[in-house]
């Protein structure tokens, strides 16, 4: 008969996760594993603050917020219902691609049993996170574009999610009305301008169905400065990989002072 901690286990070795996770002593299978890097990316202490994390996937960094850089609290917002749909904008024409992708990505019909035994009734990994390490954490349904019935925090946090974005502008002014302190923005597929002795606030289309730009970090900066945070820099370039193709991919962290 199945107890708990077995359920656990069959989770993180055989479920569908975007980060790899760490459960004692077996890492989940993530399409991104932070977990040799994470300390080196230049992320502020966070003591005692409440931190909301818009785009919160697996709850990846809010588990890290809260263990490493002390946050009091975190809530974690996502637009994936956790029932195979699409969780991002996607083109119209793109739509059928990304259903069937996202159809195949949940995990809850495969493990129900792992799941129901932890009392989960989808394959929600932050709610699975927040049960099994006991963190005060707690996953909220929104959309980054519409976050009036969300309180204030003290930080706000966006991983990798404005490139998925139709409205980077939107999504930027909602998290500075959400943040009391400062915002912590991180950008994949990153880039430097490469116009020869100028520092030009760059994007390209991409072409793709559900990921629409890639931002220069000068574009990212006048966006923050525009829509109004006081003092803008940049925390960290890096590259992280991407374990199901095996190649890394830039990223950009910035922080966003009110």
């Amino acid at each position: 008969m199945k107890n708990k901690e077995n359920s656990i286990i069959d989770i993180f070795e055989n479920g569908e996760w975007y980060h790899s996770m760490i459960y004692k002593n077996v890492k989940s299978n993530g399409t991104f594993d932070y977990t040799k890097i994470i300390d080196q990316l230049n992320f502020p202490e966070m003591n005692n603050k409440t931190v909301l994390d818009v785009g919160c996937s697996d709850g990846f960094f809010s588990k890290y917020f809260l263990e490493e850089l002390k946050a009091d609290s975190v809530t974690g917002v996502d637009v994936n219902r956790y029932d195979g749909s699409v969780s991002f904008q996607v083109l119209n024409s793109f739509k059928d691609k990304y259903s069937d992708k996202y159809n195949n990505h949940d995990d809850y019909k495969r493990l129900e049993n792992s799941y129901s035994m932890l009392g989960l009734e989808n394959s929600n990994k932050y709610n699975l996170v927040k049960e099994i390490f006991d963190l005060n954490m707690k996953f909220e349904y929104g959309s980054i574009y519409e976050l009036d019935g969300f309180d204030m925090h003290d930080i706000t946090f966006c991983g990798s999610l404005l490139e998925h974005l139709r409205d980077p502008i939107t999504a930027l002014e909602q998290l500075y009305f959400k943040t009391k302190e400062f915002c912590i923005i991180d950008i994949s597929n990153s880039f430097k301008s490469r116009i020869p002795f100028m520092d030009k606030p760059l994007l390209r289309f991409t072409g793709a169905g559900g990921n629409f730009y890639h931002y220069s970090d000068q574009a990212i900066e006048l966006m923050l400065q525009t829509i109004g945070f006081s003092k803008v820099q940049r925390l960290k370039r890096y590259k992280v990989l991407i374990e199901k193709y095996n190649y890394k991919i830039q990223h950009t962290i910035f922080l966003g002072t009110k």
